[in-house]
């Protein structure tokens, strides 16, 4: 009987050693000094676990060898990484993250041959005197910029000087309505490219098992449902994740090719 209760204690012992290695607490930190680096998300893709980093970069997860750790922010490209033996061993690791791009307008640059002497080069050089509205007296417009549709919208109820007669035949006519629908259009378009790179494709191929030339055309799927837009609105990464989990399998029954 004693021999049975120490065979028993053993077993409880390894396993619950066995238990404590299967997962670590992983510390990394992001290294990138050029941009903001609080509030970055952290999610562990495969315990389905999240946290944020700290104001210099640093943050603490739980993690087990083989698992898929994914970095994101509106500022840097997803990045993500599988704990190998090496960052398990070490329970550390530190990353780097590559900034978004974001496209500049175009430059001129003008041909005219500088002497280097500021006296001759001001005489030869054309410039445009730039006046803003504060210098002419008039208030600056802090009104948020508008897009296309928006313009268009308000182009529709102002028209003629401001006349609210144009506003009424609009409105009869259904231009008005249809105007509202395309603002409402380009809003759902603008909210799923930018939830779409919310992560990076191999988590959609290898979490969510969706093709890659398909990944779109799911994101677009995902967000006819209300609740998807509810989640990006709270910044709740991972309730997003959880969210796309549950619709990959409704999209796949869908479209079988996935």
């Amino acid at each position: 009987m004693m021999s049975k209760y120490i065979s028993f204690c053993l077993l409880f012992f390894i396993s619950v050693v066995l238990y404590s290695q299967d997962a670590i607490m992983l510390e990394g930190q992001v290294l990138n000094d050029t941009i903001d680096k609080a509030n970055l998300t952290v999610v562990n893709m495969t315990l389905r676990t999240g946290t944020i980093t700290s104001k210099n970069g640093k943050f603490t997860i739980k993690a087990r060898l083989n698992d898929t750790i994914n970095v994101s922010a509106v500022q840097y490209e997803p990045r993500q990484f599988v704990v190998n033996s090496t960052i398990f061993n070490r329970e550390r690791i530190t990353l780097y993250l590559i900034p978004k791009i974001t496209e500049l307008d175009q430059v001129t640059i003008s041909n005219i041959d500088l002497t280097g002497d500021i006296s001759k080069d001001v005489g030869t050089t054309e410039y445009e005197i730039k006046i803003t509205p504060t210098d002419l007296g008039i208030p600056e417009n802090t009104a948020p910029p508008r897009t296309v549709e928006e313009r268009r919208y308000y182009t529709a109820i102002t028209s003629g000087g401001g006349i609210p007669l144009d506003g009424l035949i609009n409105s009869i006519t259904g231009r008005l309505k249809m105007l509202k629908k395309h603002i409402e259009i380009s809003r759902f378009e603008k909210l799923v490219q930018e939830s779409r790179h919310s992560f990076s494709d191999s988590v959609y191929m290898n979490e969510l098992a969706i093709n890659k030339e398909s990944i779109e055309d799911f994101v677009y799927f995902t967000f006819e449902d209300p609740k998807a837009k509810e989640l990006v609105d709270t910044d709740n990464v991972l309730g997003l994740l959880e969210f796309m989990m549950k619709k990959s399998a409704d999209y796949k029954k869908l479209n079988p090719q996935d």
